[in-house]
């Protein structure tokens, strides 16, 4: 109970700081008219402020920073926190084993948040180019700090691996945020399902930081959900991308049971819709001759809208079968080969559900009368 009300304790903290910090935020990115219009692509019919990211980053960093530098000491040495918390706190006394990780997350997660941040303020000005770098650079700074892959054959393999994934799925979740809620809410869901495997594994410090990004996206997600009064701009997509990519990396999946590599794909698993979503775009922005790094209706969420349903329900949609696809994959680590294969068949039909839905046409409505 210690654990789950210290936890409970990181997670109210953050939602209160991000959900106070958003109102701020919308009424300085219409002082200083950073806003979405609304053109051909877009579903919202309003300008929107598109800073809401701030929140999002503010709250996350600021509230790790502040419970690893001050609390966690004056609590460590409390008498009275003893009293009450000694197990946790004695479960985070060996939190400084990964000081230099928690750093590197911290400094690239800025240095993403940056880029991000001059994307929003100037637009096609910001050259793509340089986007792509600063997501190289943080990437950089996380390998660097030692928060890496580990199961490749050589450390090379293992370092390009990590880049590819960090800058993967920092792409992937700005290019998620197509829909009220969307990007904002995977990324929910798809953290607690880490929080839960975290919390097997007897990672307490990995699940605080789980639940301090889950707080702060939460604290957004009241003002995101749709209808969306705020947007996340390219600060708060790129920064959440981030950070869900590197703290997949900084937990662990194989257990004592395990009896295959298998729970190394786990992260791959929970994030699939991303993945998709992020290489089906691609491909097809590639085959039109297309610069991959400009918008279009061509993502899982318009394909859903498309086929009927309406913004609100595609996004559940899409947030159940993120559920779904985690949920499978949290048996992983203890999952004998036979029923490791029987997860990866569930995902496998799953993922092409995915892909009939994003590549079916409609051939008419279903008549029920005469």
């Amino acid at each position: 109970m210690e654990h789950a009300l210290f936890g409970v304790l990181v997670l109210v903290a953050c939602a209160a700081v991000s959900a106070s910090l958003v109102p701020l935020t919308m009424r300085g990115a219409r002082t200083w008219g950073i806003l979405d219009r609304p053109g051909p692509r877009k579903v919202h019919a309003e300008p929107t402020p598109r800073l809401g990211g701030i929140a999002i980053f503010v709250s996350f960093t600021g509230v790790v920073l502040a419970g690893y530098a001050l609390a966690l000491p004056a609590l460590l040495d409390s008498p009275a926190a003893r009293a009450h918390m000694g197990s946790a706190l004695n479960m985070l006394e060996e939190a400084h084993r990964v000081q230099s990780r928690l750093a590197g997350l911290m400094a690239g997660g800025t240095l993403v948040f940056f880029v991000g941040l001059a994307d929003d303020v100037l637009g096609s000005r910001f050259p793509a180019a340089a986007k792509a770098a600063g997501q190289l650079v943080a990437a950089a700074i996380l390998v660097a700090s030692g928060v890496r892959t580990s199961f490749m054959p050589g450390e090379a393999l293992d370092i390009i691996l990590t880049l590819l994934w960090v800058v993967g799925m920092t792409n992937a979740f700005n290019l998620l945020d197509n829909m009220d809620g969307l990007s904002t809410g995977v990324a929910l869901v798809a953290s607690a399902v880490f929080l839960v495997n975290a919390w097997a594994m007897g990672e307490f410090f990995i699940s605080l930081l789980l639940l301090a990004f889950m707080g702060s996206l939460l604290g957004f997600l009241f003002y995101n959900y749709n209808p969306a009064r705020v947007f996340l701009g390219d600060c708060g997509s790129l920064f959440i991308g981030y950070v869900i990519a590197s703290l997949t990396l900084l937990e662990s999946y194989i257990s004592n049971a395990s009896s295959t590599m298998f729970p190394v794909l786990m992260p791959v698993f929970v994030l699939a819709v991303p993945i998709m979503d992020t290489a089906t775009v691609v491909l097809i922005r590639v085959r039109e001759g297309r610069p991959i790094y400009v918008g279009d209706r061509r993502h899982l969420s318009h394909r859903l809208v498309a086929l009927g349903f309406s913004p609100r329900t595609a996004v559940l949609f899409i947030y159940l079968v993120t559920l779904s696809l985690g949920l499978g994959a949290v048996n992983l680590s203890n999952a004998t080969p036979g029923q490791s294969i029987v997860i990866l068949v569930q995902f496998l039909g799953l993922v092409a559900l995915i892909l009939i839905l994003l590549f079916v046409e409609r051939t008419g409505e279903i008549r029920t009368g005469p």
